[in-house]
Order: C-alpha cells, then structure tokens, then sequence
C-alpha cells in the first residue's frame, strides 16, 4: 500500500482523473444502441468511484503547500491556471448568449482578453492579469448591468470564476504551516489514498471491460490497458485467474483419523527399525576380537610360496625326449641335399 505523501497524492490525482473519463465515457456509451451489460459494468465502476471519492473536495489543492509536493506545485498550479481561463471563456459564452454578440458588457471585459497566451503566463504574470481582469469585474458598470434580470443566468459562473481563481491561488499561498496543519494533512492524504486504491483499480479494469466492444471510446477517454514493464508484477491480477486450480480430493482417500493411525504405525515401524539397529551394533561392539597369529609363523607362511615359486623357475621342462635325438634326422635330411645339388 502506500507508504509516502507523494505516493498518496499521486494515487488521489489518479482517482480523480479516472473519474472524469468515466463520465464521459458513459456518456459516450449511453449514445451506443444496445450494450446492456457493458453500461451496467461501467456505471457500476462510476459510481464505486464516486462514492470513494466523496469528502475529498480541494484536498490536492490545500496539500501542495506541503514540502514534500514541490515538485507537484508547477504542474498543478497550471493546471488550475487553466481551470480560471476555462472559466473566464465560459463567462464571456454565457454573457454572449444572454446579451447578444454585440452586448457592451463583452467589450467592457474582454477588450484585451488574450486566453491562449493567459495560459501559458507565470504565476506572476497571470497574477498581474487576473488584477486587471477582477478590476473591470468590480466596476460599477459590469455590477449594475449583472445584476439585471437579462444577465442573471450568468450569475453562476461569475461565482465558479472567483472560485477558480482562489483554488489557483492556494497552490502559491506563501504562508508557512504549522506543524499540527501539516501532521493532519499527512493524515489526511494517506487516508484518503488507502480509501481510493482499490475503487479505482477496480473502476477501471470494470471501465474496461465494458469499452472493449467500443475500442474508439476505449482509446477516446485513455483507458486502454498499457502494456507491463517486462519484470514488473501485475497489481491487479488474482493467483486464481494465473493457475490452475488445485486437484479435488480423491473420493476413496483416507480420512485425516485414517491418516493418523496409517502415521501412527509408520512411527513404530521406524522406531523398530531404529532398535534393531541399535541391537546389532552392540552386539559388534560386545564381540571378543579375533587372535592373530605370532610373527613368525606369519613370516614363515609368506617365504614359503616364494622358495617354491623359485625352485620352479630354476628347474628345467621335463619333456621325456633326449634333444639331440630330435635333431639328427633333420641333419641328415640337409646332407642329402647337398649331395643331390653336387
């Protein structure tokens, strides 16, 4: 879970960004004929979020003032920077609506309203701009031409202006905190982040699955599952969606009392084992040792073999032919050759 105050914000940002894409993509759904099932999945999703989300109000706006979400402070302060522009435009619409295009109204506030370039202004410049801008708001023109009736439909967002402003406002508020305002914001945060974890994990796998029959609006509102890094775990998979699930016990397998007596009597057996062969060791050990015979009869034993083994090779083949017998017809074999060549 989360365990530090950037984490927790982080999470929270999250939250809030999947809940405004869930919107409009059940509005874009709801346009869709038929889908039954996936509007049901997606609306079920919406509003798991939603009612996670309840009491969190300007919660990110209050903790940037916190050390640790500096560097959080440029990008959400643009971002409300562009909620005030946002709202400006909206004021200037509904000005033009209720007076017509040509009502002095707009030319009195918005004569020199560059938007594209008050969105992109420093925190000191727009600052310097929103001066301006809330000076031609307080005259004494624009409130009398306000307050008739032709204009009160705009009322509203005049109030949504100011407020938008304020919310910018606080993300550049240079007053220190105290520590109690910090302890308590942590506090805050951290709850609030372990509160949305699992609703938002679960809205958007849910917003998925109901958008995949629609894959534009799946791709329109940025809920298309991004691929894993390699190595990195899945948070939001389950052992029982990953394996297989385990063999069911055999019908006929013994029961856990069965097993006990079967163990049981393997422990004996062992035990038996063990005392048997402690019983055969002991008898090894209790036995006389064996008496060797003196060193000269053992002497005696090995030059035996060898004086006999010598007189063997010393003596000659006995055959029972005298050799000299053998040679003679060979003898007179090569004299009567030699007689016959003569």
């Amino acid at each position: 879970m989360t365990t530090s105050i950037l984490e927790a914000y982080d999470l929270i940002a999250q939250a809030r960004d999947l809940a405004r894409r869930l919107d409009a993509a059940a509005a874009a759904l709801a346009k869709r004929p038929g889908l039954k099932e996936e509007k049901a999945w997606l609306e079920s999703g919406r509003v798991r979020l939603e009612r996670a989300r309840e009491g969190i109000d300007d919660l990110l706006d209050r903790a940037l003032r916190l050390q640790e979400l500096e560097s959080k402070r440029g990008g959400r302060g643009r971002e409300l920077q562009g909620e005030v522009v946002d709202a400006i435009e909206r004021l200037q619409a509904g000005i033009a609506f209720a007076g017509g295009a040509r009502s002095p109204l707009l030319e009195v506030l918005f004569s020199n309203a560059k938007f594209p370039l008050m969105r992109k202004l420093d925190p000191q410049g727009f600052e310097r701009a929103w001066r301006d801008f809330e000076k031609r708001l307080g005259s004494s023109y624009v409130k009398r031409m306000l307050a008739d009736e032709t204009y009160s439909v705009v009322a509203p967002t005049v109030e949504e202006v100011r407020q938008a402003y304020l919310a910018w406002r606080k993300a550049f508020d240079p007053t220190p905190l105290t520590e109690a305002e910090i302890a308590a914001l942590h506090e805050e945060l951290l709850t609030t982040a372990q509160r949305v974890d699992l609703p938002t994990r679960q809205a958007r796998l849910l917003a998925q699955a109901a958008l995949l029959p629609t894959k534009d609006i799946l791709d329109e509102q940025g809920l298309t599952p991004k691929p894993k890094r390699r190595g990195a775990a899945d948070p939001d998979t389950h052992p029982l969606l990953e394996e297989n699930p385990p063999e069911p016990p055999h019908p006929k397998a013994p029961t856990p009392e069965e097993l006990a007596e079967l163990e049981a009597y393997r422990a004996e057996a062992s035990a038996e084992e063990e005392a048997e062969k402690s019983r055969k060791k002991k008898a090894a050990d209790d036995e006389p040792p064996k008496e060797e015979p003196p060193a000269d009869a053992s002497r005696a034993a090995d030059e035996e073999p060898a004086g006999a083994a010598a007189a063997d090779e010393a003596a000659p083949p006995s055959s029972g032919v005298d050799e000299r017998a053998a040679e003679k017809p060979a003898a007179r074999a090569r004299a009567t050759k030699r007689r016959a060549k003569g």
